[in-house]
């Protein structure tokens, strides 16, 4: 078993002093192995305490969906992951989550009226095109 202490007053994610408590954390020899393995993979993390300080915080923001409105996570297999992130590179969306979001509302949104919003902007852009060209 592996033993460490971590200082909250090292530097934080954005490079500010940080005043706080020291914590001692215990892991598993594998679980530190991994952890050392994902940093060497993520040098925009600068160490174990910004990892575990982001996971944790990810974590409680994870399960506190109370707190943040109308949200769902939802995990995807790699496929599905990888298709959003074509489609979002290529230009369909500005982010996978983007791209999520419209399929959904699309699929869950009556049909006629999807098409209704669809011919009323693009009539709107043809006004307005009308008017830029004046």
């Amino acid at each position: 078993m592996y033993i460490a202490s971590f200082r909250r007053d090292a530097r934080t994610d954005l490079g500010e002093k940080m005043d706080g408590e020291r914590i001692t954390l215990r892991m598993e020899s594998e679980d530190v192995q991994e952890m050392d393995d994902f940093l060497r993979s993520h040098p925009e993390i600068s160490n174990r305490s910004q990892l575990i300080r982001v996971a944790l915080r990810n974590y409680m923001e994870r399960d506190a969906p109370m707190e943040r409105g109308n949200t769902l996570t939802i995990c995807l297999g790699e496929r599905f992951m990888g298709t959003l992130t074509k489609l979002s590179n290529g230009g369909m969306a500005g982010s996978e989550e983007d791209l999520a979001r419209g399929i959904i509302e699309r699929f869950l949104m009556p049909q006629d009226i999807f098409q209704e919003a669809a011919k009323q902007a693009f009539q709107s852009y043809d006004a307005f095109a009308e008017i830029a060209k004046r």
